[in-house]
């Protein structure tokens, strides 16, 4: 995939979650900082979708964290900076990263932990944290 590719499809995706926060949760995502709270309320909220897609968990899983790691990657993007990449070096298990100022941020990543592994995880706290790992 290319950087144009993978840029192009990230910006999409999160013009997506757009959509989707307001169709399913009358939410605002105008990519404002302040809005990352609205994301960790999303992904809690999917946590009661999942029972309802039980046929397509694995597909609702993807979209779900693709989307609103999308939207988390662009916010950073227009407030901070950096550059979309597709890490395929594990093709078992390909990733996409936002890079800034030599460091990666795993913004899906972020948010297929909160949602599958640790409900717990907060995504407004990861997204401060990659803000102040390079404004410091």
């Amino acid at each position: 995939m290319t950087q144009e590719e993978i840029s192009q499809l990230m910006e999409e995706s999160a013009q997506d979650a757009v959509r989707y926060a307001k169709q399913e949760y009358q939410l605002t995502l105008d990519f404002s900082i302040d809005s990352i709270a609205d994301v960790d309320k999303m992904l809690l909220w999917s946590l009661a979708k999942l029972n309802e897609e039980k046929d397509r968990k694995q597909d609702f899983i993807f979209v779900i964290c693709n989307m609103l790691g999308a939207y988390l990657g662009e916010t950073y993007r227009k407030h901070i900076g950096g550059e979309w990449l597709y890490d395929d070096s594990d093709s078992n298990a390909p990733a996409v990263l936002l890079a800034f100022s030599g460091r990666t941020f795993a913004f899906p990543g972020i948010c297929y932990q909160k949602l599958q592994v640790d409900v717990n995880t907060s995504v407004r706290k990861y997204f401060e944290l990659a803000v102040a790992n390079v404004t410091q």
